[in-house]
């Protein structure tokens, strides 16, 4: 009888010790919360360091630097809408010259300002609506100014994705050409006598390079075209005829 009460006795003793071991303890487990766990697993031979992944108890969260390539990974989140601001110069040499009476001069010097609103449509295809302004100068005569202005819109189309999903992660390209189609109605001024002054529609083509600065700022560097359809371009000229018009754009294109 003694010796079935000292087992009952050890039994007891037995029950209460383990039980104390397996209750978790309140205090650790904030701890780990907090902190995060020392883990490894036979599934990923990964030894995560706590301050790899803080405060993260599922193990399929746990992230280390070994599985980010060599240079950083760059994530690109897809935005709906951009605005720009930027200006431009008016190549002379790839432009029509301007009417002088019988003779015609040649533009230089002239610069442009441009802003605009845009939607981004798809990966490949966005839209822009932008309103453009353009001083003039000529060669032959120093005096001599022309300005305008005009309000357009363009179809612009990526000729690579401006990001790439890869499983669960969507990376962001650096740089990725582009081109554009649209139009723009406006009206100019050449100041003097006789000064072609009055309205135009301008058919245009876009051709150039965005250059993302980080994942929502890039640069934009095009060549623009632009068809003058209007009143005559200069001075003591007859109505109507067509010029065309090549400048160099830079923008800031701001994505949100």
């Amino acid at each position: 009888m003694k010796k079935i009460s000292i087992l009952g006795l050890f039994c007891s003793a037995f029950v209460v010790f383990n039980g104390a071991i397996a209750s978790y303890d309140d205090a650790r487990f904030r701890r780990e919360v907090s902190d995060g766990v020392d883990v490894f697993t036979a599934k990923t031979n990964v030894k995560v360091q706590q301050d790899e992944a803080p405060g993260q108890l599922g193990l399929e969260v746990y992230q280390t630097k070994t599985e980010i390539p060599e240079g950083g990974l760059g994530i690109f989140i897809p935005t709906t809408m951009y605005v720009r601001l930027g200006g431009g110069v008016n190549l002379g040499f790839a432009s029509d010259k301007a009417s002088l009476g019988n003779t015609s001069t040649e533009l230089s010097g002239g610069w442009d300002a441009q802003m605009g609103l845009g939607w981004n449509l798809s990966s490949y295809v966005r839209t822009e609506l932008d309103f453009q302004t353009q001083t003039f100068k000529f060669s032959q005569n120093q005096d001599a100014l022309a300005t305008t202005r005009n309000f357009g819109g363009n179809l612009y189309f990526d000729f690579a994705r401006r990001y790439v999903r890869t499983g669960d992660v969507i990376r962001r390209r650096t740089l990725v050409p582009f081109m554009g189609l649209g139009a723009g109605i406006g009206n100019y001024n050449f100041e003097g006598l006789n000064g072609a002054n009055g309205d135009f529609v301008a058919p245009r083509a876009i051709l150039g390079l965005n250059v993302m600065v980080n994942d929502l700022v890039g640069i934009d560097l095009a060549y623009q075209y632009q068809m003058f359809i209007g009143n005559g371009f200069g001075w003591n000229t007859s109505n109507g005829g067509v010029q065309s018009l090549s400048d160099l754009m830079l923008s800031i294109r701001m994505n949100f």
